[in-house]
């Protein structure tokens, strides 16, 4: 029988495998090495650097650097700093508007937010532990076992030490953790369970889905295999051609080295790369040593520099005729003050090697880019160079695992590397909203603008809790932020929204959404609306309710009930609720018996001045999804008369809440905050209705109403969400102390100051950023408008067009949808 020639299919040249270092799985979030090294990571994101003081910048550096000094010449960190494309505007079918408006409004923001190009960074750490026990020891040879009995010794004793090294790395592990997450928000990289279509398990391993994208750059994850060994050929099966410009599959690659640095660091030195509108892999690696080893190479470089203070004849024959080189005696100095630090303990020094990875298909592309982020990084005043025949090596010492290649030898210590790290974070808001009785996969609630190329996600929930404090002088554009704020909520299915206005500016979108307004106690536009609050009284709840209700009109008018009054009340309520054909307030007085009594009520009846808004036979207030209350005119009436009429309105608002997501926006709170009455309904609110599923968002005209309305500490506590407009005067010595009992540093403080009005807004919730809401004219034409003319036209075109009336408006405005 004839044998094929079966060498000629078998290639010995090395493949993409061959190169990388990676073996097997060993337990979950563990990876095994073939050099016996093991790795673990994390992604994580720091501060956002717009935000904070220097003092905590600096502070935080120190503890990174007190948390990687702990580290040896066992040790070895890969971080990355990863710029993708942010996630897109959610899809129309992701929300749930149920008019025509707010879909056009929503449209018109995706077509503004999907127009340029928006990317946000993810951050990971890869740490790699190679102890010297394990340096001549192949992955293979730790899992093999020998027939013979001292084979069978040899290779349990490499067990045990395997079983200590992976028992040693995880507690080291845990401990690295814990410290850095003082100053970082830390997700480990571990297998994930999911259950496919079959109904079948898969874990989905989040650090070799990781190992794949820093390969690849491809985001898709990856599957853990049954037996997750072979990870080489696991991750590495592609095409890759080597050479000045390597390719991977279709992908070219470029790397621009960082070589040369400024004469001095700070924490965020290089920030400014998370502006970029590139996506990019921008890599760390640092491979640490031990004191006695970092003295060694130190006193190297000291040796070499103290060569150089005098010449060749001088050092030759012992003279000191001729010059000093001064820069060399300063580098002497310089080795010594490092020598004293790595023999302090204070700090770590190791190898730093600084890379930015750029993949694609595109070689003109590609070179555009490597050119903006070379000018990027040299403008900072360090050196940048685009490697060429160095390039595969740069890419490979790029990869988490891999320290041998492009090592470079300036040697530097932990402090300095935590300057140099990407510790900080543009916080871009989550593009999910966290609420977890919405919709699972619910889109976030508004899509904003902020520096550079990251979006912003605007959620006002964190976790379950999304009460919200809005502070601003009046004329910053608070009263824009809530009608946008109510209009964009309409997204999520079944919402609910009430809002208490002041001077109409929720009136047009009002009327835009088909939802209802009241004028209450309005004589401008001839309001007659007037209430029934005693026309349930059968149902549940409500006579006890009656009973507090009538206690504290009667107190406004000087009567506060005795224990004998109140069995009377509570007789003639009875009365009026099982035999008297109305159910109204002269109806009650009627059926008063005590003089007293009658005499405190009847202000408040037909025949009294308040009983216009009181007394009516049947209840004119009906509520819908949508229903916004001007108050304006109401506030501006004695406490005897928007004290009964708010209170009754709280009261029905409370009666809609029946589990559906809600939200209770109150303009000018600072009217509200001013009475002790509205402030313990205020307090109630914000401690019982996250529990209803309902959001209070509270705006305020001066920040010293909510500091001093007694219960500051409720807001403060109760509104995770804090959204604060411009203000000049927020640094001056008499706001600034308010700022900072609302929870604002100096920086953020000073970025108040610096706002533009009407324009930039400062959130405060899960981190802390400046942005822009990016309102177009459409939108602006429904938020923005509370003028007397545009709300007369408006209230014109309703009459004349019915619900079509916004298509005139909009025309009117030189709008065409």
């Amino acid at each position: 029988m004839m044998m094929l020639p079966l060498d000629v299919y078998r290639s010995k040249r090395m493949g993409l495998p061959d190169l990388l270092p990676y073996a097997a799985v060993i337990e979950d979030g563990i990876v095994l090495n073939k050099d016996g090294s093991l790795m673990a990571g994390w992604f994580y994101r720091g501060k956002d650097l717009a935000t904070v003081t220097v003092r905590e910048r600096d502070f935080g550096a120190q503890l990174v650097n007190a948390a990687l000094a702990r580290l040896g010449s066992e040790w070895m960190i890969h971080v990355d700093a990863v710029r993708v494309p942010a996630v897109d505007y959610p899809d129309a079918s992701r929300s749930a508007f149920p008019d025509p408006v707010t879909r056009l409004m929503d449209e018109a923001r995706r077509k503004l937010f999907s127009s340029g190009q928006h990317y946000e960074t993810v951050y990971a750490l890869v740490v790699t532990f190679l102890p010297e026990k394990l340096v001549y020891n192949k992955a293979a040879d730790l899992m093999l076992d020998s027939g013979d009995v001292a084979g069978r010794n040899k290779g349990e004793n490499r067990a045990r030490l395997m079983e200590k090294t992976v028992a040693l790395f995880r507690a080291a592990v845990m401990d690295l953790e814990d410290r850095l997450s003082a100053v970082l928000v830390m997700t480990r990289l571990r297998g994930t369970d999911v259950v496919l279509e079959s109904g079948e398990t898969q874990v989905r391993d989040g650090l070799l889905t990781y190992l794949h994208y820093a390969l690849t750059g491809e985001t898709h994850p990856v599957a853990l295999p049954a037996v997750p060994m072979y990870l080489d050929a696991v991750i590495g099966g592609h095409e890759f051609s080597t050479g000045v410009v390597p390719q991977l599959d279709d992908k070219l690659i470029k790397v621009i080295g960082i070589d040369g640095f400024p004469q001095e660091s700070y924490q965020g030195i290089l920030a400014a790369l998370d502006q970029l509108p590139i996506p990019y892999r921008w890599s760390t690696r640092f491979i640490f040593q031990d004191p006695m080893d970092a003295q060694a190479g130190l006193k190297n470089y000291r040796r070499k520099w103290q060569q150089q203070v005098r010449g060749f004849y001088d050092q030759l024959f012992r003279t000191s005729k001729g010059t000093v080189n001064q820069d060399a005696i300063e580098m002497v100095r310089d080795a010594d003050t490092a020598l004293a630090e790595a023999s302090s303990g204070l700090v770590a020094y190791g190898y730093y090697t600084g890379v930015v990875v750029l993949m694609h298909e595109d070689a003109e592309w590609l070179d555009e880019m490597a050119r903006q982020i070379k000018r990027a990084i040299n403008n900072l005043g360090f050196v940048a160079r685009v490697e060429g025949v160095n390039a595969v090596e740069a890419w490979l010492g790029s990869l988490p695992g891999m320290a041998l290649p492009n090592l470079r030898r300036p040697m530097l210590h932990t402090l300095h590397l935590a300057h140099l790290l990407p510790l900080s974070a543009v916080w871009a808001g989550r593009d999910v909203a966290p609420c977890p009785f919405y919709p699972p996969n619910s889109p976030a609630l508004l899509h904003a603008v902020t520096d550079g190329s990251t979006p912003f996600r605007l959620n006002l929930h964190v976790g379950d809790v999304g009460h919200t404090l809005v502070l601003g002088p009046t004329g910053t554009g608070k009263s824009t932020l809530l009608a946008l704020l109510a209009a964009q909520v309409r997204r999520y299915p079944g919402v609910t929204v009430f809002a208490f206005d002041k001077g109409r500016s929720m009136e047009a979108l009002t009327r835009a959404v088909g939802g209802q307004h009241f004028d209450i106690a309005g004589e401008q536009t001839g309001s007659s609306l007037c209430f029934a609050p005693l026309a349930n009284l059968d149902r549940p709840g409500e006579l006890g309710w009656a009973e507090d209700w009538i206690g504290t009109l009667m107190a406004l008018q000087g009567v506060v009930l005795r224990p004998n009054q109140r069995v009377e009340l509570s007789r003639a309520l009875g009365v009026v609720r099982d035999g008297s054909s109305s159910r109204t307030l002269t109806a009650l007085e009627i059926a008063l018996q005590d003089r007293d009594m009658k005499e405190a009520l009847h202000p408040y009846t037909i025949s009294g001045p308040m009983g216009s808004l009181l007394d009516a036979e049947e209840d004119r207030l009906s509520l819908s999804n949508w229903g916004c209350f001007e108050i304006e005119d109401l506030m501006n009436r004695h406490d005897r008369i928007r004290l009964p009429v708010l209170l009754y309105l709280f009261h029905v608002l409370e009666l809609q809440q029946k589990g559906q997501p809600g939200f209770l926006f109150l303009d000018e709170a600072w009217l509200m905050l001013g009475h002790e009455v509205f402030r313990a309904k205020i307090r109630e609110w914000l401690k019982v209705l996250r529990k209803a599923n309902w959001a209070v968002v509270l705006a305020t005209q001066s920040i010293s109403d909510a500091a001093n309305s007694g219960i500051l500490d409720v807001l403060s506590e109760s509104c995770p969400t804090k959204i604060l407009l411009a203000n000049r005067d927020a640094a001056s010595d008499e706001n600034a102390p308010l700022y900072k009992l609302m929870g604002c540093n100096e920086a953020e403080i000073r970025v108040i100051a610096n706002m533009t009005p009407k324009r930039q807004y400062l959130v405060k919730g899960e981190g802390s950023r400046r942005i822009e809401l990016g309102m177009d004219a459409l939108t602006l034409s429904f938020v923005g408008v509370s003028s007397k003319t545009d709300l007369a036209k408006i209230r014109e075109l309703s009459d004349n067009y019915g619900d079509q009336w916004y298509l005139f408006w909009l025309k009117e405005r030189g709008i065409n949808v």
